[in-house]
């Protein structure tokens, strides 16, 4: 059985602007109001599992956030998130038919996974390197009148070796050491793009989906991961309109705030006025007035 806890139906239930009356009242089979005010007024609960469906589906949240332990309260991470992440976080639990906390619970383990084998990957190249520079090496051998050549920047491979050793999945300290290389980055190489995690991450994700979704991500040292995730959910959600699932996609509509109860079209139009509104924050943030000052055409909102 459930564990409901009683702070957490009263916020729910707050928001709703009901009484506990009026809560007992909205539910079908109806849930006596000294059961509502047993569980308000006492430690978590346990409950069957009908009651706990019924009491979210009248306060229109999801079964989980009634079901927060006092343990789990006491120790809740106050984390910050982007708006785009937190939308992905949701389009994927709606994909897979899978609670959010579930995937953020599994999310250090597969972070885990990636990072070693990205690692992985990169040790293997270096050997592959390596391997190709002592062949060609033993090439020059056969020609002994030509002066001997050693084919790599050996500083740099060693910045790599380095690099795969201290668990730097970024591949900073591979950047930092360029002024002891005799060999030069590219000068089109893209940090958020093309370092060694992401590019390891790309090369996962076009195996799983469009390729172009793959070159949506990017994601530096000192930056929040970028992406575009779940399109098809986000399209189901504001009634396939384009613009409005791209606005979700981007972060700038907040699929937590939108408000409940919608037709998929109105959720478009939430979403369409929630991308005006931050674009005209943006405008007002770099001092100019929202509907006078204009930008060059196809530029949108951060």
């Amino acid at each position: 059985m459930p564990i409901l806890n009683g702070k957490a139906l009263v916020e729910a239930r707050n928001k709703k602007g009901w009484t506990q009356s009026e809560l007992s009242e909205a539910t079908r089979p109806k849930i006596n109001i000294s059961t509502i005010s047993r569980i308000e007024r006492g430690k978590p609960t346990r409950v069957r599992e009908r009651t706990l469906k019924e009491l979210a589906r009248v306060l229109e949240v999801g079964p989980e956030d009634l079901c927060p332990t006092a343990e789990a309260e006491r120790s809740e991470m106050k984390l910050r998130i982007e708006t785009a992440a937190r939308n992905a976080l949701t389009l994927v639990a709606y994909r897979y038919g899978i609670r959010r906390e579930r995937i953020v619970e599994i999310a250090p383990l597969l972070f885990y996974i990636a990072v070693e084998q990205s690692l992985q990957v990169r040790q293997k190249r270096v050997t592959e390197l390596r391997d190709a520079a002592n062949a060609v090496f033993d090439l020059y051998r056969g020609i002994p009148h030509l002066p001997r050549y050693w084919p790599v920047d050996e500083n740099a491979v060693s910045s790599e070796e380095a690099s795969i050793s201290a668990r730097d999945f970024f591949g900073v300290k591979v950047a930092a050491d360029e002024p002891h290389f005799w060999s030069e980055f590219d000068d089109n190489f893209d940090n958020s793009k093309q370092n060694p995690f992401v590019a390891f991450l790309r090369e996962a994700l076009a195996t799983v989906s469009n390729p172009a979704v793959a070159e949506t991500l990017s994601w530096g040292p000192d930056d929040s991961p970028d992406y575009k995730i779940c399109a098809e959910e986000a399209a189901t959600i504001v009634g396939n309109d384009s613009s409005a699932a791209d606005t979700i996609l981007r972060g700038n509509a907040a699929l937590h705030e939108m408000p409940k109860g919608l037709s998929p079209a109105q959720r478009a139009e939430w979403a369409r006025n929630e991308d005006k509104r931050k674009y005209n924050e943006f405008l007002e943030s770099l001092g100019m007035t929202p509907g006078k000052d204009q930008v060059s055409d196809g530029e949108a909102a951060p």
